[in-house]
């Protein structure tokens, strides 16, 4: 028995002497052959068929841990949460995430380009996790990080997604009026909001879901059959779309995608907003904004289909209640980690240091002192992005000195 201890738990495997013949032969033909890794610069990508993962199946004994994922964290989808997970692997596994060379957003109204990443002191490193805000552009991501990345992302109901954004971002002050007096607007004329720009410099507004991941609003009001093979465009380029609203399974599937253990995606719910600074819509009220959010409301309903596909098919691999097993053990793991970790559930406004986040309309945790390695589940994305830019730094440093002619690329590709 080989026990591998891990920064936030143990991992344990068996290795008969043919495997461990067969594992050293193999670091020996690593280290034989290997050279600096550059990140690929041209715009054509070449794809390695023997590193393309097949990512449409459930974990079994020949699976491979994934470690080069993308997630394309969309606006106030319990995507905090997941990113923390994210980062969380990023430093049990010693991988580098995309970092721009300041702020959280690889990019805020434009498309993602690559070069928001590639053109800062680290841009000759390899990038593994790309998990910050961005507008989605499958292309240049797997320009960054190769073919065999496994891509996901998460949505969440839309109506009540533009309800927590349009409080958490200030909306309000777009559009001149609260929640539900925008709601009457829409009832009433529609065309003036329909003619406002979107809030926050242009990041936040209509179908923020279909904006995220890239959809043009001019798309917004096409023929229903133009918005249906969009959506299907968008099912292709992802892997797996998890639901905010069914958390527990969709991180039970992203494990079991990814080939983790179960314990890798034990959590606690980031940035969750305090109860006072949330608006109840009536249901004609949720009606009037759910018809204005159609494309997000059809990405939605889509991808709700398509994730009953994949829990029925990861219950095909197994027992019946499979999932509902799995969920269980979640659950348990959840609430030792609480246990363990957590003195008490507070507002952002009495949290001090990595935990500190930048919206006091939120709830952190305060954590046991004596205990570092709970750190890392309550931290906030500050705190993460200065530690990762530091480390980055470091191994830029440090591939510098081992090779003086390498030097990050410095480009603008389109």
């Amino acid at each position: 028995m080989i026990k591998l201890n891990g920064h936030f738990g143990s991992i344990r495997g068996r290795f008969s002497i043919r495997h461990l013949f067969l594992f050293s032969a193999s670091a020996l033909l690593v280290i034989v052959t290997y050279r600096p890794y550059s990140n690929n610069n041209n715009s054509a990508v070449v794809a390695d068929n023997s590193q393309v993962i097949d990512f449409d199946r459930p974990t079994s004994k020949e699976c491979r841990p994934v470690n080069k994922i993308a997630f394309m964290k969309t606006h106030k989808c319990a995507s905090s949460t997941i990113e923390n997970i994210l980062f969380r692997h990023a430093l049990r596994e010693n991988l580098n995430v995309a970092m721009p060379l300041k702020g959280n957003y690889l990019s805020r109204t434009e498309l993602f380009n690559r070069s928001s990443v590639l053109n800062t002191p680290w841009g000759g490193l390899a990038v593994d996790i790309f998990t910050l805000h961005n507008r989605w552009n499958r292309e240049q991501v797997m320009a960054l990080m190769g073919p065999s990345t496994f891509a996901f992302s998460v949505v969440r109901d839309p109506v009540d997604q533009f309800e927590s954004l349009y409080n958490y971002m200030g909306l309000s002050a777009t559009y001149k009026t609260d929640l539900k007096g925008f709601v009457r607007l829409l009832r009433t004329n529609q065309s003036v909001i329909n003619h406002k720009p979107r809030g926050g410099l242009g990041r936040f507004g209509r179908n923020q879901i279909a904006f995220d991941w890239g959809v043009s609003p001019k798309l917004f009001d096409k023929d229903p059959d133009v918005i249906r093979d969009r959506i299907q465009q968008l099912d292709d380029e992802f892997e797996l779309v998890l639901i905010a609203e069914r958390m527990e399974e969709s991180l039970v599937l992203l494990a079991d995608r990814l080939c983790w253990p179960l314990e890798y995606v034990t959590h606690l719910d980031l940035n969750v907003r305090k109860p006072e600074r949330t608006v109840r819509l009536e249901e004609s009220e949720r009606h009037v904004l759910g018809r204005w959010l159609n494309f997000d409301t059809d990405i939605y309903e889509h991808f709700c289909r398509r994730f009953d596909d994949h829990v029925a098919r990861f219950n095909s691999f197994g027992q019946p209640d499979r999932m509902e097993e799995q969920v269980r053990l979640l659950r348990q793991f959840n609430l030792r980690l609480r246990e363990r970790c957590v003195i008490q559930r507070v507002g952002n406004e009495k949290l001090r240091g990595k935990f500190l986040e930048t919206h006091n309309d939120t709830f952190g945790y305060l954590i046991q002192p004596n205990k570092p390695d709970c750190d890392p589940y309550a931290m906030s994305e500050p705190a993460y992005l200065r530690l990762f830019r530091e480390k980055l730094n470091r191994r830029a440093k440090m591939a510098l000195k081992r090779n003086p002619f390498v030097h990050a690329p410095s480009i603008r590709t389109k």
